[in-house]
């Protein structure tokens, strides 16, 4: 785990992206270089990444399969290569970058590719697994607090209703990651590959001065030491992988897995206040 603290404009964005599978011929990387030119472009803009840069899977590994290896960066150190050529536009917008499960594998075969190699090369911080920002203005006054994590498991649904589905999974969301840290009003995982947001829903209220009924909606300070869980932001921050793909067959589709909506979220933060955390889905073509 890792601490960082930064001060930003009171106005900003951040992007939260995530699990790039660099080196699988499998990564929608049109949509990715897409991202990467956005951020760039952002005069407001910053970016944290979560983890999964590379496909990183060894020959003995049960997912690997040659056949869906891209043939400029079929092995990791190419595949980190190609990950440092592509965010090297946006190092100085860049918080933290953290490891991924696909990127831990390798730490105890050659070492720690994400932390010596990516993060060295660029001159961004290490994140580690999971990290805590703490944001601040450019004076030195608390904005909001953030954590972020790879994550671990998936967000799933068994109900045949979509409506119910997709509440189910918001939950399990909520559920993984609100006993982390209950002052952060951003909370994120990615890992999932699942693009799904859970916004604070103000809940109304009455009190009463004498016999006069009044009425509030439910809030929060966003600096609070304690933030209500129901008051917070939960995201799963999507991918850059497809499923699906003609004349190919990848592990995802080995194993089942329903099709997913490729992309990742963005914060949106107005005068110090975090006011939205909104899904940036990728359209594309010949793929899933």
């Amino acid at each position: 785990m890792e601490f960082l603290t930064y001060n930003l404009p009171e106005t900003h964005r951040v992007y939260y992206i995530s699990d790039f599978h660099e080196g699988t011929i499998l990564q929608y990387s049109q949509g990715l270089e897409a991202t990467i030119e956005r951020i760039h472009d952002d005069p407001i803009g910053a970016v944290l990444i979560g983890g999964d840069l590379a496909e990183a899977i060894m020959i003995d590994d049960k997912r690997y399969s040659s056949e869906t290896l891209s043939k400029k960066a079929d092995v990791p150190l190419l595949q980190y290569k190609e990950v440092i050529k592509k965010l090297r536009p946006i190092a100085n917008k860049t918080l933290a970058i953290l490891i991924g499960n696909h990127d831990w594998k390798l730490v105890s075969r050659v070492g720690n590719l994400v932390k010596d190699y990516v993060c060295t090369e660029l001159g961004v911080p290490y994140g580690t697994y999971s990290v805590k920002l703490t944001i601040n203005n450019p004076k030195g006054e608390l904005m909001y607090k953030s954590f972020y994590t790879h994550g671990a498991g998936n967000l799933y649904s068994c109900a045949d209703d979509p409506v119910r589905r997709l509440a189910n999974m918001r939950l399990m969301l909520k559920r993984k990651l609100q006993h982390k840290f209950a002052d952060c009003v951003l909370m994120g995982t990615g890992h999932n590959h699942k693009l799904v947001v859970l916004k604070p829903i103000p809940v109304l209220y009455l009190t009463s001065e004498g016999k006069e009924i009044q009425q509030y909606y439910t809030g929060s300070e966003q600096q609070a030491q304690y933030i209500h869980p129901d008051h917070r932001f939960y995201f799963s921050t999507g991918s850059f992988f497809k499923l699906y793909e003609s004349g190919v067959s990848g592990y995802g589709e080995l194993f089942g897995f329903d099709p997913h909506e490729l992309g990742y979220c963005i914060a949106h933060v107005e005068d110090g206040i975090v006011k939205d955390v909104t899904r940036e889905i990728l359209a594309m073509k010949g793929g899933a």
